[in-house]
């Protein structure tokens, strides 16, 4: 009996051994299962992820032009253009500028400027013309979406030469007439102004959204000028009438910026 009997709980303890190590292993293969899954849902919004992120880079907008760190412009004065083709002044003027951290400006003006004020001489005809010159930096700033307002300064120097008629009539003597000319004459002055502008056409108009127009609104202050004995200097180019050491004035120009 005593050999059977060990037989019997042999084979019940190895029955139990073998349920025990066969529902160790179940459990090991659905928590590596489980574990398998947990893992890989992050891995799968991953591509959504990425996606999202291309999306979002390819979707944003370049930069303005204009607010590219370093940019220019170059113009025309076309206010000055309608005074020569109406024929009351011969003007033309050109612009420049060169932008630096988007606010700072370096501004360059060249112009030419044939002058003939009708009223300078009561009895006669004067006229005055030569080349000027300006340089200035303005510091600009945008008010609107694409529209920009810059306050600067500028100093300007004009080279140019004069000349006139005087008549003085009378009815006991022979009318008397005289003529003058002067060349090699320079004027200096600085001016404080102020500049606004906006672009033609909006940024879908592809090369044609460069192009920017606007006004200037210039305060000019003589600093020196020549004044001869005889007859006065009546008219500067770049300057204009000599009326005041302080003289206001506006432009219209027509920028091309890149």
């Amino acid at each position: 009996m005593k050999p059977c009997f060990k037989y019997i709980v042999s084979g019940v303890l190895l029955v139990l051994l073998t349920a025990y190590t066969t529902h160790g292993q179940d459990s090991l293969v659905v928590a590596a299962k489980d574990s398998t899954q947990q893992i890989s849902t992050p891995t799968d919004s991953l591509p959504t992820t990425a996606a999202d992120t291309t999306t979002v880079w390819s979707n944003s907008t370049q930069p303005p032009l204009n607010n590219k760190a370093i940019g220019g412009y170059l113009g025309i004065d076309y206010g000055k253009l309608l005074t020569s083709a109406f024929q009351l002044e011969r003007k033309y003027e050109l612009n420049a500028g060169l932008r630096f951290a988007q606010h700072f400006v370096l501004t360059a003006d060249v112009g030419y400027a044939d002058l003939a004020p009708p009223n300078a001489i009561k009895n006669g005809q004067y006229n005055a013309k030569g080349m000027y010159y300006r340089a200035g930096a303005d510091y600009r700033f945008e008010i609107f979406p694409k529209t920009f307002l810059s306050l600067g300064a500028m100093y300007a120097i004009s080279q140019f030469k004069d000349e006139g008629t005087v008549e003085i009539q009378s009815e006991v003597w022979p009318s008397f007439t005289q003529q003058f000319e002067r060349t090699n004459l320079t004027a200096q002055w600085v001016e404080a102004v102020v500049t606004s502008q906006a672009p033609i056409l909006p940024n879908k108009a592809g090369i044609l959204s460069h192009f920017y127009w606007g006004i200037k609104f210039r305060l000019r202050f003589m600093i020196n000028r020549p004044q001869p004995e005889n007859f006065d200097i009546y008219a500067i180019p770049g300057y204009g009438r000599t009326f005041n050491t302080t003289v206001p004035a506006a432009n219209l120009f027509l920028t091309f910026s890149f």
